[in-house]
């Protein structure tokens, strides 16, 4: 009994990690894949894993441009895309735009769009596309994760183990705690308790015409 039901559990996972993971991306040669749903790719040169649904893989063009039979090497490298997959639920390939010489790449990533080809049973599908913004510097993508994760939650944006989820919990914390703080700073209403404080309220928010007519009113009142 005790068999069956491990046996049967076990079946039952593994139909729950197949239906998890409905889909998978591979790169053609060129393109590495860095980060998928906000974890570093399992392998940046293979085939990754996909959910069923929306899938955010950060990609780059890693491409030796040198003649064949060259000496050396000549490798083009690309600024790091955040791409937005929006409906994933099969197998997927993406190739870099064409680029068949150093000039071409440079060509192809001028904009700020160059045309990846994202393809799902041979027929191209859509998808929405970002630079990763990186830092100033000698390494500007050192802490590549980081930069991610402060990319996505600009756009309210969240992941949790490769899932996309709502705002974290901690995060839904952190805010409610600084709207708090904010709130505890914020200078407090004066009270007024008798009519000599309301007088000197009155007396220092008016206007330096109106204080002298005031002292003089008070002098004809005496």
């Amino acid at each position: 009994m005790k068999k069956t039901l491990l046996a049967v559990l076990a079946s039952a996972l593994c139909f729950s990690s197949s239906a998890l993971f409905a889909a998978t991306i591979t790169p053609t040669s060129g393109v590495s894949i860095l980060y998928v749903n906000g974890q570093p790719a399992e392998d940046k040169l293979s085939e990754n894993q996909l959910i069923e649904g929306f899938n955010q893989v950060v990609v780059r063009m890693d491409k030796n441009m040198a003649p064949a039979g060259a000496s050396s090497s000549d490798v083009f490298t690309s600024r790091p895309y955040v791409l937005n997959i929006d409906d994933a639920h099969g197998d997927l390939k993406i190739d870099h735009p064409q680029a068949r010489s150093k000039m071409e790449a440079d060509k192809a990533f001028k904009s700020d769009q160059p045309n990846w080809l994202l393809e799902q049973d041979g027929k191209a599908i859509s998808y929405k596309q970002e630079v990763l913004k990186g830092k100033s510097g000698l390494f500007p993508y050192l802490g590549m994760e980081k930069l991610i994760a402060e990319h996505n939650q600009s756009r309210g944006i969240y992941f949790e183990n490769g899932q996309v989820v709502d705002q974290p919990a901690a995060l839904q914390a952190a805010v409610v705690a600084a709207n708090s703080a904010a709130s505890d700073k914020a200078p407090k209403p004066q009270v007024i308790t008798n009519n000599v404080e309301q007088l000197k309220a009155w007396y220092l928010q008016s206007s330096t015409e109106e204080r002298k007519a005031f002292r003089r009113w008070m002098i004809d009142q005496e």
